[in-house]
C-alpha cells in the first residue's frame, strides 16, 4: 500500500469516526434531556433521579474529552502527512482553543 492510499483510507476513517462521535454526543444529550424531563414529571425526582443524571453528565464530559482527543489526533496526522508530502485536505478553521478554565475546547479560528 502506498503512503497516498494509506492517507486516503485514514482520512476517510477519521472523518467517519468524527461524524459518529458527534452523533453519539447528540444522542447522549437527548438521553440527558429525557432523564431531566422525567425528573420533572416524577415524584421525589430530585431524590431518586440525581445520581443517574450526574452519571449522564459525567459521561457527556468524557465524550467531549474523547472528541477533543480525536481532533488532536487528526491534527497530528495532518502534520505527519505534510511532513511526508502526502496530499490532504482538512477544514482550515478546525482548531483547539483553551477556554477560560484552561481546559482545551474544540473551536473555530
Amino acid at each position: 500500500m502506498t503512503p497516498e492510499i494509506a492517507g486516503m483510507r485514514i482520512a476517510r476513517s477519521i472523518k467517519s469516526v468524527e461524524n459518529d462521535m458527534d452523533e453519539l454526543l447528540a444522542k447522549a444529550s437527548e438521553l440527558f434531556a429525557e432523564v431531566a424531563r422525567a425528573r420533572v414529571a416524577a415524584l421525589d425526582a430530585a431524590v431518586h433521579g440525581q445520581r443517574p443524571l450526574a452519571r449522564f453528565a459525567a459521561m457527556q464530559k468524557s465524550l467531549v474529552e474523547a472528541r477533543s482527543e480525536l481532533v488532536r489526533a487528526h491534527n497530528d496526522l495532518s502534520k505527519l502527512a505534510e511532513s511526508m508530502d502526502i496530499a490532504y485536505q482538512c477544514p482550515e478553521n478546525a482548531v483547539l482553543d483553551e477556554d477560560l478554565s484552561g481546559e482545551r475546547q474544540v473551536g473555530a479560528a
